[in-house]
């Protein structure tokens, strides 16, 4: 808690959205970490989002100005899984997705060959702030949809969600897979 009181007093979402949108995704100095992890620890005990900001891997948390949306995930986190995709899937729950995460950040293009559903493709860097999204992508195409030059993650939703929910660029997906803003929260535990 004693670092918490070295930090400002406020919520994690003012906190961030005073971020200028290119301060979001940068490297941030080690206090700033410290202080929004730590704020999303005690953000979670006091407001009983615990087991929201826990670290299960069949969840993503999207921290938006709008509030937070979680999301059921299948991880696709090796080639074979990531190729696949959700081609051929017919149906998906609202508050359901995938995760594609790579090793490291690298260029993305993805397509919709044999995928049968509309998505919306969120695009993040390595440590979870959206960085791009595609709405809508329509089945069957075969068009290259570009998400960056440096994309460690890709959430596929339904068509639509992103926009319902007020997800927008440099919103934040708390999840295992990110550096830093699952760090403390998952060791807190």
């Amino acid at each position: 808690m004693a670092l918490f009181s070295a930090c400002s007093v406020l919520s994690v979402r003012e906190w961030f959205y005073r971020l200028p949108v290119t301060q979001r995704s940068a490297s941030k100095p080690q206090k700033a970490s410290l202080c929004l992890a730590a704020a999303l620890a005690v953000f979670a005990a006091s407001t009983g989002r615990a087991e929201a900001l826990s670290c299960d891997a069949d969840h993503v948390v999207i921290e938006t100005q709008s509030g937070s949306h979680t999301f059921s995930v299948d991880v696709a986190d090796d080639a074979a899984e990531r190729a696949r995709g959700l081609m051929f899937v017919e149906a998906m729950d609202e508050d359901a997705g995938m995760l594609f995460v790579y090793p490291k950040p690298r260029p993305v293009n993805f397509w919709m060959k044999n995928t049968l559903i509309p998505l919306d493709m969120i695009f993040t860097d390595q440590s979870g702030t959206i960085v791009s999204i595609h709405e809508n992508a329509i089945p069957h195409d075969e068009t290259a949809i570009f998400g960056g030059e440096a994309v460690f993650s890709v959430l596929e939703i339904n068509a639509g969600v992103s926009k319902a929910k007020s997800i927008a660029i440099g919103d934040v997906l708390l999840h295992p897979a990110y550096d830093f803003y699952t760090s403390l929260p998952c060791d807190a535990k």
